[in-house]
């Protein structure tokens, strides 16, 4: 028995720690996109040829501390690597690491190479060659700080896995933006999916959710479709590949079931449609999948309720467990839509035409910004233009992009109708405990809900609270009084206009004088704006030459024998 570790996406930690449960894996531990355990050499081979959300299978085999490089590649060259490495076979490194010591993760990867090769060829064995691609024994370093121990807590693990675990081995072709096949699998899993009834994917791309779907109603293993593992290459010592109990492993069907139920998948594009066609054949599934092309929006027309597959099964059987949705679709990231737009389309479809269906959706939580109804601009996340109240909120991560799947429970009719047969969602519903407003009422809602607040009692319209000197007053009671001075702006007496009352009773304003009319003088053209004699300067037209004029002749400095040399300010101490 030896410890194992499954690396994983985040969010879906407690889902692979279920699937380790069920292959034998015990004292299970579950950590940041981790879940470790312990197993055996058979609880090894299961992990990746079953587990459906990991991305890899990881054995520890030496653990140690390092402060820098240097002491890292005299630690690694320690080690006995005639243990795990065979002379002449090929090696790669990738790392995971979290640490000051290390900064430049690169240089810790060559010096941790250096030190291998430099083991065997002190040993006078052939040195080991650096293979990027299918390498016979791929190593994982793990460097982290823990604690307020010295130096940072180094670990080696020989990766079981090779090619990540995501790559399943039936996909032949892929879409623009596809989903992970380990998250996908996640997400149904979430879901509780077990094929217990059908599934539906509107916007199916290149038919990873059909594919998942259909491995997991069968339990068909997740890696039964790949060519290799990590684990085969694997010669020396105790662990050395066991060709026979891996045989045994990969042709045992016994936990294989029957489904009875189908899955339906769309799509808009005929391109996608053909790419998931292949797919589906590549995995030998056809029999339990049926392709349609057809718009997500025309879900919506209740007028042609047969002209999808879809329809025509529960047509036949009305009994059937209510269908369950799930998709994944553009978040207008690496596929260009128009956000806003299309979300609301998707929530009206889901209302229209899923009635009694629950869908799970995954979108980006990035906002995307939009003109609402009343042209001003706004932002929210994609999932929120949908317009449907969700009762599940899980974080994920798909591809880098921080995302967020939801849960919505589609019911016909109003929710009022939905209680009063005895149903519930598993979370309150917007429509739960909404007050609303008349037109007149909403323009004082907010200041209502404040009042509650404070003693309970409400916001009266017809009466302001407070005047700007914190008293209260009521409408009747004059705002200002006569000793307060009035405030900038106001009117008073001599500023208001009289009015006269005529004979037939009508009152009308006094007429006012009106003001005297300047009157200006035309423009003569001949007259010339300004006189050379009363310019400051003249200029002497033959010379061209401006003379200053004398303005205080009994000042030395305007005189014209004035000499500036021996006129300067001391400004010396002795005087």
């Amino acid at each position: 028995m030896f410890q194992i570790i499954a690396k994983t996406l985040a969010g879906l930690e407690e889902i692979l720690a279920k699937e380790i449960e069920s292959i034998g894996g015990i004292n299970i531990a579950i950590g940041n996109r981790m879940v470790s355990f312990v197993g055996d050499k058979k609880t090894l081979y299961m992990a990746n040829l079953w587990l459906r959300t990991a991305l890899r299978i990881l054995k520890p085999v030496e653990r140690f501390t390092a402060s820098s490089p240097e002491e890292l590649y005299d630690k690694v060259k320690a080690i006995d690597w005639t243990k795990y490495i065979e002379e002449g076979q090929t090696i790669t490194i990738d790392n995971t690491i979290y640490s000051e010591n290390f900064r430049n993760s690169r240089y810790a990867i060559y010096r941790c190479k250096d030190a291998i090769c430099d083991f065997f060829v002190e040993k006078g064995m052939k040195r080991p060659k650096v293979s990027v691609a299918s390498a016979d024994v791929q190593l994982n370093l793990h460097i982290t700080d823990e604690g307020d121990q010295e130096g940072s807590a180094c670990t080696i693990s020989l990766d079981s896995s090779g090619e990540p675990l995501y790559k399943r081995g039936y996909k032949e072709q892929l879409t623009d933006a596809p989903i992970s096949e380990v998250l996908a699998a996640g997400i149904l899993l979430k879901a509780g999916w077990d094929g217990s009834r059908d599934l539906i994917d509107p916007m199916c791309g290149s038919g990873t959710f059909l594919v998942e779907a259909a491995l997991i109603a069968t339990n068909t293993p997740a890696g039964i479709y790949r060519k290799s593992f990590g684990f085969e290459r694997w010669t020396v010592g105790e662990n050395a590949f066991d060709s026979e109990l891996w045989q045994d492993l990969y042709d045992d069907d016994s936990a294989q079931r029957e489904f009875i139920h189908h899955i339906y998948g769309s799509d808009i594009s005929k391109v996608a449609l053909e790419v998931t066609e292949k797919n589906i054949k590549a995995a030998g599934l056809a029999k339990y999948i049926t392709l349609e092309h057809k718009d997500f929006e025309d879900f919506a027309n209740e007028t042609h309720p047969a002209e999808n597959s879809y329809n025509e099964a529960l047509i036949e059987n009305p009994d059937a467990p209510a269908p369950m949705l799930v998709f994944n679709p553009p978040y207008g990231k690496r596929l260009i839509t128009d956000v806003p737009t299309f979300y609301r389309m998707v929530g009206t479809s889901l209302k229209k035409g899923f009635q009694n269906c629950e869908a799970w959706v995954i979108s980006s939580e990035e906002k995307v910004v939009f003109k609402d109804a009343r042209g001003n601009k706004s932002e929210a996340e994609p999932l929120d233009l949908i317009g449907l109240k969700p009762s599940i909120k899980i974080d994920l991560n798909n591809g880098g992009i921080s995302c967020q799947l939801r849960k919505y429970e589609m019911f016909k009719g109003k929710f009022q109708e939905f209680r009063a047969e005895g149903n519930e969602l598993e979370k309150k519903t917007a429509d739960e405990g909404e007050k609303k407003f008349t037109k007149l009422e909403h323009k004082y809602a907010k200041k209502d809900r404040k009042s509650e607040d404070k003693g309970g009692k409400k916001f009266d319209k017809d009466k302001k609270k407070f005047d700007k000197g914190g008293k209260k007053f009521d409408k009747g009671e004059k705002k200002f009084d006569k000793d307060r001075k009035k405030p900038a702006g106001s009117r008073d007496s001599k500023k208001e206009r009289d009015y006269e009352v005529r004979e037939d009773g009508s009152i009308v304003a006094k007429k006012t004088e009106a003001k005297p009319v300047r009157e200006r003088k035309p423009f003569n053209k001949d007259k010339k704006p300004f006189d050379k004699e009363k310019k400051p300067f003249d200029k002497d037209k033959k010379e061209n030459k401006r003379v200053p004029k004398v303005f205080d002749p009994n000042r030395p400095m305007f005189r014209e024998d004035f000499d500036a040399s021996k006129h300067v300010l001391d400004l010396s101490d002795d005087k």
